[in-house]
């Protein structure tokens, strides 16, 4: 398993080239994609009972955004993105090595001057 960290408003401005995230193909479309953060305060209650940690683990207190990423048509999924809202970074979890290239190509390009 592949993972790639990325700024938060390059994932939500879906800033990567047309590779698919998933199989490393051409890709065709661009989907969109949680990113959910749990809180870390549920934490304690794994002392308690691991019922109620799970429960609260899976349902309290979750903040998401939504990016876009590119993906193959019949390839949609298989990537899971978490969010950092410290450090204010997503992490893309399944990615295909050749996907993560292809960014890192991407993001070394010059930018053209507007």
């Amino acid at each position: 398993v592949v993972r790639m960290t990325t700024w938060r408003a390059r994932f939500v401005a879906g800033d990567y080239p047309m590779v698919c995230a998933r199989t490393g193909l051409p890709a065709d479309k661009v989907v969109p994609v949680e990113a959910a953060r749990r809180a870390d305060w549920p934490w304690f209650l794994i002392f308690v009972s691991v019922f109620a940690w799970l429960l609260s683990w899976w349902s309290i207190d979750r903040d998401r955004i939504w990016g876009r990423l590119p993906f193959a048509r019949g390839h949609v999924g298989g990537v899971s993105a978490t969010w950092d809202r410290e450090r204010d970074i997503v992490t893309l979890h399944g990615v295909h090595p050749d996907f993560v290239a292809a960014c890192h190509e991407h993001q070394a390009r010059p930018q053209p001057s507007s």
